[in-house]
């Protein structure tokens, strides 16, 4: 080819060239924007927190945040930090993620995220500084950020998700107490106990804010509580279950480096690279502590225990409702609610140098129940002590009974019988304070215990009634005031017994008792018995039923003596006097007119007005005596004095019943003491 032409196609070749490189160029900027495009397209996707639940062993993490407090944040914004490198970083995690799960390499590693602090506190979200000034209230307790960010807690600074770090459904990266119970509750090492306040009671819940409505909308009214200053573990004794400690096997869970495992016991070591450096949560490493009220484990030995074996058995049975025959389990409603022995008993407690080992007494029930409490107490002791006497009959009758049967069932008999006495013996030994339903029950449980032992040998079963309260008692009463029944009181000046009137009469307790303003508020009256008692019945015999004292008096017998009234004598009965129109009354002296003359009536003056200077003259020479060395016959003839002057001087009208009785009574009196005094 000539060089002219050579010459020609140069250019050519030349611009041919560069229309290739455009197209390179071209090509390679439309792919290299498309790659652009579908890389931020896909970076923006999978960053999205629907992404998340496309590996599946995201999906619990991924459900816990939807229906969480957070579920309008999106994961990478509290997953990474704020600005552009932590925006990257998370774009590019997300691809990260679609790697691992086509791989399948996720499958060799567990998922693990982190949330720097100042992901929490950027702007919008929870700036830092109103965290640290407010204060919270957590379950009932004052929480405040601030104690717990700014100052090192048992010598370890804390970062948000060392608290807010659990994965709970429906409550993801909140708090559990889990988290608080390992700081406060971990016993420590440090011989100057300086973290013992964070296990002190008064940290987490002070009553000093609380209104009395709050403290009594608790599960138990705190009110007494607070104001007798009574210390919480003096019932909750028992409120800590687990202790905190880190096995070294949890560290295989992420390690398995010897150069790492050999750092164990470099505790300092340990909190800075896990707690500080990597937000990992406490429970991750250190097992569960459990703060709450325990009840009381029946299977473990008493407080006891280490030095009387065995000896408190029975009482345990009672408390935890256990252990009987023929009757169903009863835990008593203090043991349900955690209250240990300590709650009521106080243990070998130095006073002096000296140990001075002191039993539970009805004083012990009002420092917790309120003021009056103990006389519940002494009702069970009383009710549990008749009944108790009544069963050990019972079984008396029954022992011969079975020892001397020829029946092929006797050893059935014998094994029912002796189920029915460690029934009893649970109730004698335990005493039913501790449980006063379900020593109702066990006496009930032994009593058929041995009706079955005498219908196993075909005896004749005649054994007396024996009935349970909850009989008769309605169930809300029951619960508390089971025995009842075996209680009698002095009320109106008369004897009153529950026995005649909730079993014999099945009168109802809300009849004389109400709740509405006061527990067990009586509101019958002297009257409202009257008005029962003196419709039923207007005989002469029925009102001793009641009125004992007017009925010695008037009969002559009061002091021992035989001086009947000469009314007595001459055949007049209470209604004679007491009685007007069908209707008993309380009558005037007007009432004499109706058997005796005109001016009978004025002698009664007389007599009130003699019974009244006898009585005056008798209390003077009593105060006389005070202060005066006398001798153990002497004082035991003023103090019989003295009983006879109040019983007396408690009736105004009764010397009306017999004047001849009372002024002589009162007289001799008045002459033995005129020798005491001289």
């Amino acid at each position: 080819m000539s060089e002219e032409k050579t010459k020609e196609l140069k250019p050519v070749k030349f611009f041919k060239k560069i229309r290739g490189y455009r197209r390179f160029i071209l090509f390679t900027g439309i792919y290299l924007g498309l790659f652009i495009l579908l890389f931020a397209a896909s970076a923006e996707y999978t960053s999205r927190p629907a992404f998340c639940p496309t590996c599946h062993y995201m999906e619990t993490f991924y459900q816990s945040w939807r229906t969480s407090a957070h579920n309008k944040v999106d994961c990478v914004e509290c997953h990474f930090e704020p600005g552009l490198s932590g925006t990257v970083k998370g774009k590019l995690n997300g691809l990260v993620q679609i790697v691992s799960y086509v791989s399948q390499s996720y499958k060799k590693r567990k998922p693990w995220a982190e949330i720097p602090d100042n992901t929490c506190a950027r702007s919008g979200c929870h700036e830092m500084q109103s965290i640290k000034d407010s204060t919270y209230n957590y379950k009932g307790v004052n929480f405040s950020h601030k104690n717990h960010l700014q100052e090192q807690r048992r010598g370890k600074s804390l970062k948000c998700t060392s608290c807010h770090s659990q994965v709970v459904q429906g409550s993801h990266i909140e708090v559990t107490e889990s988290t608080c119970f390992t700081c406060h509750f971990k016993k420590s090492d440090d011989p100057e106990h300086k973290y013992d306040k964070l296990a002190n009671c008064n940290t987490c819940h002070s009553w000093e804010n609380k209104t009395k409505e709050q403290m009594a909308s608790y599960r138990y009214d705190h009110t007494g509580v607070v104001e007798t200053k009574m210390a919480c573990n003096d019932c909750h004794s028992n409120v800590i279950s687990g202790a905190g400690n880190v096995g070294k096997e949890r560290c295989f869970q992420c390690h398995f480096e010897t150069e790492r495992l050999e750092k164990f016991s470099d505790t300092k070591l340990i909190h800075e690279t896990h707690i500080k450096k990597h937000s990992m949560k406490c429970n991750t490493c250190h097992s569960e502590i459990e703060h709450k009220v325990q009840k009381m484990d029946p299977t473990a030995p008493p407080d006891c225990q280490s030095c009387h074996t065995n000896a408190h058995t029975s009482q345990v049975s009672l408390y935890t409702g256990e252990n009987g025959f023929g009757v169903e389990k009863t835990p008593s409603a203090m043991f349900l609610n955690g209250i240990n022995c300590r709650g009521c008993h106080i243990f070998h407690e130095m006073d002096k140098m000296e140990i001075n080992t002191s039993k539970s007494g009805g004083k012990a029930c009002e420092k917790c129940h309120g003021k009056g409490y103990d006389k519940l107490v002494d009702q069970w002791k009383a009710g549990t002590t008749k009944r108790v006497a009544t069963i050990n009959s019972i079984y008396k009758t029954v022992v011969p009974i079975i020892s001397r049967s020829t029946s092929e069932n006797k050893q059935k008999a014998e094994e029912l019988l002796s189920q029915a006495e460690h029934n009893i013996k649970i109730v004698e030994v335990g005493k039913s304070v501790h449980n006063i339903q379900f020593a109702d029950k066990l006496l009930i449980g032994a009593y058929g215990l041995m009706k079955n032992a005498l219908s196993t040998v075909g005896a004749a079963n005649s054994l007396p009634e024996f009935s349970s309260a909850n009989e008769f008692i309605p169930n809300e009463c029951y619960s508390c005031h089971s025995g009842i029944q075996e209680i009698n009181v002095k009320k109106f000046d008369m004897n009153f017994s529950h026995n005649k009137h909730i079993v014999e009469q099945k009168i109802n307790c809300n009849k004389c008792h109400s709740n509405e303003t006061k527990h067990g508020t009586l509101i019958i009256t002297k009257q409202s018995c009257n008005n029962c008692h003196h419709s039923e019945s207007k005989s002469n015999n029925a009102c001793a039923n009641c009125h004992k004292f007017q009925e010695q008096v008037y009969s002559g017998s009061y002091l021992g003596k035989n001086t009947p009234d000469y009314m007595k004598t001459g055949g007049a009965g209470c209604t004679d006097c007491h009685v007007a129109q069908d209707k008993v009354v309380k009558p005037d002296k007007k009432i004499c007119l109706k058997c005796h003359e005109a001016g009978y009536d004025d002698q009664m003056d007389d007599w009130k007005a003699d019974v009244k200077k006898i009585s005056g003259e008798l209390g003077e020479l009593i105060q006389k005596t005070k202060g005066m060395d006398l001798s153990n016959e002497d004082k035991a003839e003023v103090d019989d004095a003295r009983k006879i002057l109040n019983q007396i001087s408690s009736y105004p009208s009764i010397y009306i019943h017999n004047y001849d009785l009372i002024s002589t009574a009162l007289n001799e009196k008045k002459k033995k003491l005129k020798n005491i005094v001289k």
